[in-house]
């Protein structure tokens, strides 16, 4: 059999026959093997451990410790040094102490600096004090052999594990984040992203706590919120969002963390309930259009309206919309800079799905909105209808209706509910969804109540 001895930090492979008549040559061959190694730790020192060196050094570096197990002493104006790529970069001066407890008395040199060491991040270094200048308190024969330590400064906090596991179904929480392995710290005004289905629609602010040797970064939701039944969502922490906390140039790298909502009751999206259109008709040009809702909304985080020419499958023009509040409603408002409109065209305002969010609690967005405008006659007033509408009990006549004639009728949300040529001088539309409509005819549009 093979045993391994470990003595200092030499390994002793020893073959023994375990024989029980030949105990006495067994004995001589451990003393003859041992006792060269017994005489050489005598004459040397080593550390129990080091306080640099195990983990990045994401600190000002004040001083650096060496502990023994015994009493030590060191000789008089000793020092230490920094390198880097070979060359010395920094000297500290040598002190020691010792402490005595119950069971034993423990040494602690330390290397102490004129001034904390703020060493460029990304790089590696070692730290040397020289043979002898550590030794065994009264007796200089026992001295250390020349100390190396290699550490480094890294360029980034590290490695950012995420607080839910990648891809994981989350049906509600408080918070979600990223764990890293040293102390983290905020940065100024930085946000944390959430996505939906890829649309980044909410920004909180980071949050950034820390524990022993261990950090966090990420969102705290102020309650518990929940999260629709399989949507993708992602928590995006950008680069730069948290630094080492003592360190403010070493930050972290950008992260991502994954998951599908669980939540599995209803939705209810976020729609409109009025249109400035409704009260202002299109004359030639299109400008500043205002769209009213009956809740708190906010701006996704990449927000845009468009102008659409239905015919033409085109999209003529991008705005970024603003928010602002009225009369204890909440105005999404597109300013369109008097986009020219051409006479007979068919246009639409489209509001993209997730471009509004709910503005606290659960997360909840607007699906895609399309409102049909008609051409440059715009939309009408019933009562300035040239063929009279009348609304009764869920239908919708249409009188003296010109054969041939485009009718449409359009949910505030842009589902077609009706869309046909008038073949007979009265037309009735059955509607089975109490609520506002446009009704398109022969391009102008008219705003309808069905009740």
């Amino acid at each position: 059999m093979a045993d391994c001895f470990i003595v200092g930090q030499q390994n002793y492979y020893i073959e023994l026959t375990l024989i029980m008549n030949k105990r006495k040559l067994i004995g001589l061959i451990l003393i003859l093997v041992i006792a060269p190694a017994l005489k050489g730790l005598a004459s040397g020192l080593v550390p129990e451990q080091c306080t640099i060196g195990d983990r990045p050094v994401c600190y000002p570096i004040v001083d650096i410790g060496f502990t023994f197990d015994g009493a030590i002493d060191i000789v008089e104006n000793s020092t230490a040094t920094v390198y880097s790529d070979g060359q010395p970069l920094e000297t500290g001066v040598l002190s020691c102490s010792n402490y005595t407890g119950r069971k034993r008395t423990q040494g602690t040199a330390v290397i102490t600096f004129e001034s904390p060491l703020i060493l460029p991040k990304g790089k590696s270094y070692r730290l040397v004090a020289p043979e002898g200048v550590i030794f065994r308190e009264g007796n200089p024969d026992i001295s250390i052999e020349e100390l190396s330590v290699e550490f480094c400064v890294p360029s980034t906090i590290g490695p950012a594990s995420p607080s839910i596991e990648n891809g994981s179904i989350v049906k509600s929480t408080d918070r979600i984040g990223f764990y890293f392995g040293v102390e983290t710290a905020p940065v100024e005004n930085r946000k944390v992203v959430l996505l939906r289905e890829g649309v980044p629609v909410r920004e909180y602010g980071c949050d950034v706590s820390w524990d022993w040797n261990l950090g966090y970064a990420g969102v705290d939701f102020g309650e518990k919120i929940n999260f629709e039944n399989g949507i993708r969502y992602s928590i995006q922490l950008p680069a730069g969002s948290t630094s080492a906390l003592h360190r403010p140039d070493i930050v972290n790298e950008e992260a991502e963390v994954n998951f599908i909502g669980g939540y599995t009751e209803p939705v209810k999206p976020i729609q409109y309930i009025w249109c400035s259109l409704y009260d202002h008709h299109l004359a030639d040009v299109l400008g500043e259009v205002k769209f009213f809702y009956d809740l708190p909304v906010a701006l996704s985080a990449n927000p845009t309206v468009q102008l659409y020419i239905e015919e033409e499958n085109l999209i003529i023009k991008e705005v970024v919309p603003t928010i602002s509040e009225e009369n204890g409603k909440w105005v999404l408002i597109a300013d369109f800079e008097n986009t020219p409109l051409v006479s007979e065209e068919g246009y639409s305002i489209i509001i993209p799905e997730g471009t509004l969010v709910s503005k606290d609690g659960d997360v909840i967005v607007n699906q895609r909105n399309v409102m049909s405008v008609g051409n440059s006659s715009g939309i009408v007033e019933i009562k300035n209808a040239e063929s009279p509408i009348t609304v009764y009990n869920g239908i919708v006549k249409i009188s003296q209706v010109v054969e041939g004639s485009d009718i449409r009728l359009i949910s505030l949300d842009g589902k077609l509910v009706y869309n046909a040529k008038a073949s007979v001088e009265d037309v009735s539309i059955y509607v089975p969804v109490a609520g506002v409509y446009l009704l398109s005819l022969n391009g102008k549009t008219y705003k309808i109540a069905v009740k």
